[in-house]
């Protein structure tokens, strides 16, 4: 009687592993060409998602040869600690705007953080969703940035509402305020990268209506 052969499991794909060291060149022209690569991903990203990016693409737009890019980067992918770093900058150069910015009350600190976070996200909507899906898939990428700590940035936004503590009337005022930064954030996040998708269909309201419509939720929350 024939013996059977037994079957063959398929292997598995290794999943490619994120490079998440940044490092700024010590020569000028390699620090410039780096910058250009940067930027020529923005370019790249305000008409296409980043999985469709080719590494031909941003050579083109940054004006160097495919060559150039393998010289400095092993994959696209190692482009994206460098933008997320990017972003970093961007976030914190957005909050001490919004700490510089004169509040009448704490009503009229939430309209605002609420419109200026939905403002902030829709400008940066290709580089937002980028970094959302890939730090997903490689979650190294969120200890990339050793220069902006996202989580010290978030509580800078929950200081803004608590400089109007006095109007709070939760017993634990400084919970209550990072809820709000959670919420105002996430809710806002799915409006402005995922319209037409679960929950942000749950509301017939668009992104800049629903911005419109959250503080009033927020407000309920904070002085209920």
């Amino acid at each position: 009687m024939p013996t059977k052969k037994p079957t063959k499991k398929p292997t598995k794909k290794p999943t490619k592993k994120l490079t998440t060291n940044v490092f700024l060149p010590k020569q000028q022209r390699s620090q410039d060409t780096q910058r250009k690569l940067l930027t020529a991903l923005h370019t790249c990203l305000q008409d296409k998602f980043f999985e469709h990016i080719t590494i031909k693409e941003l050579a083109e737009h940054a004006g160097v040869s495919v060559g150039t890019f393998y010289r400095r980067f092993k994959d696209k992918e190692s482009l994206l600690p460098l933008l997320y770093q990017d972003f970093g900058n961007d976030l914190t150069l957005w909050v001490t705007g919004l700490e510089q910015t004169r509040y009448a009350s704490l009503a009229d600190a939430v309209e605002k953080l609420s419109l200026a976070t939905f403002r902030f996200l829709a400008s940066r909507k290709s580089v937002f969703r980028t970094l959302h899906l890939n730090s997903r898939l490689h979650s190294a990428l969120l200890d990339s940035d050793q220069v902006v700590d996202r989580k010290v940035i978030y509580q800078r936004l929950a200081g803004v509402l608590l400089t109007f503590g006095d109007e709070i009337t939760a017993a634990d005022k400084a919970k209550a305020a990072g809820v709000v930064v959670f919420m105002m954030i996430n809710t806002l996040l799915d409006k402005v990268l995922y319209p037409g998708l679960t929950p942000a269909i749950a509301s017939d309201l668009d992104a800049d209506e629903f911005a419109q419509e959250l503080p009033e939720i927020i407000m309920s929350y904070l002085t209920a």
